[in-house]
């Protein structure tokens, strides 16, 4: 996940122009998802925008730099679990929270360096109070409500790779710390999509692979351009077959669009006044009955998409886009 400095909010994988949205998620038939259409608050929309750039090619004070598509690493599956925790794991984790600042990450996986083993560490804020080291997680319960958000990825560097990915609001996970304490937690929002984001990686799997085929296709010339560039005959362009069938929520099977919105004028009657006074036959005597006037309300709308407004037939009547399995 990675980030330029375009808001004073200065956080990985920043999403740009992002429009965050709760939306009916309709998965295979094992996992299946609903919900229902809601704006997030402008707070939760615009606190996280991000774009993608380019990696530095080496870091201070560690020989690691950012492994990129296509490289194996970023594929192989099983990771290796974590079982010593001892000060050759701390410096090692400490290296990879350096090179996540430094390249302006709010997230890093072992597999983003070329380490086969399974822990990554992230920070959902400006804080680093809020730093994280996470070994060996499992995410026990995925929300049924999901939100869509424009993705990138360190590994996949291009400014044009990234698109829309679909992600649980909340997740219940249980994880080792750095020390190796056992560790439960809920999380929601903006963490939750970075854990989920971080916990891919280590299943082999990247944000394009979650990308809806309209994403896909904007940027595979981008995807080629990294193809070409990485000349070994062992490159690993795809996820394993069995974690990308496992994924959970499902990827979007077509580009989310937001229903339309517009302004309708709606009459509502509002108290001016009292007729009558607190004496003279006002209270308690009867009297004192409200005088009400007309007043125009402006509110928003919210309208179906049809054929109109999209040359895209998934959108018409309904106004919902279709979500399915994408095999």
């Amino acid at each position: 996940w990675i980030d330029i400095d375009t808001t004073p909010t200065c956080c990985t994988m920043r999403i740009y122009n992002r429009l965050a949205l709760l939306i009916a998620l309709f998965a295979s038939p094992a996992d299946s998802f609903s919900g229902s259409y809601q704006r997030l608050s402008n707070v939760v929309a615009n606190k996280h925008s991000f774009v993608m750039r380019l990696n530095p090619t080496s870091f201070q004070g560690t020989d690691f730099v950012i492994t990129e598509y296509p490289r194996p690493a970023l594929r192989r599956v099983p990771n290796k679990s974590i079982s010593e925790f001892d000060d050759t794991f701390q410096a090692k984790t400490e290296e990879m929270l350096m090179i996540m600042y430094e390249s302006k990450g709010v997230g890093l996986a072992a597999p983003q360096i070329g380490l086969s083993e399974n822990v990554f560490v992230y920070n959902p804020s400006d804080s680093k109070n809020m730093e994280r080291v996470v070994c060996n997680p499992k995410i026990t319960k995925y929300s049924e409500e999901v939100i869509v958000e424009q993705e990138g990825c360190l590994s996949l560097r291009s400014d044009e790779c990234a698109g829309q990915v679909a992600r649980s609001k909340w997740i219940e996970t249980e994880y080792q710390n750095e020390l190796g304490q056992k560790v439960i937690r809920r999380l929601k929002d903006f963490e939750a999509r970075v854990f989920q984001h971080e916990f891919d990686h280590l299943k082999g799997i990247l944000c394009l692979d979650r990308f809806p085929p309209e994403d896909r296709e904007a940027a595979q010339e981008n995807i080629n351009k990294l193809l070409g560039l990485y000349t070994d005959s062992d490159a690993a362009a795809d996820p394993n077959e069995e974690e990308f069938n496992n994924m959970m929520p499902r990827p979007l099977s077509a580009r989310y669009m937001p229903p339309l919105e517009e302004e309708e004028e709606e009459e509502q009657e509002q108290p001016v006044g009292k007729s009558g006074g607190f004496g003279g036959g006002g209270f308690g005597a009867g009297g004192g009955k409200k005088a009400t006037k007309k007043k125009k309300e402006t509110k928003k709308k919210v309208k179906a998409r049809d054929g109109k407004r999209s040359d895209n037939p998934m959108f018409k009547n309904t106004g919902k886009t279709a979500f399915a399995n994408r095999k």
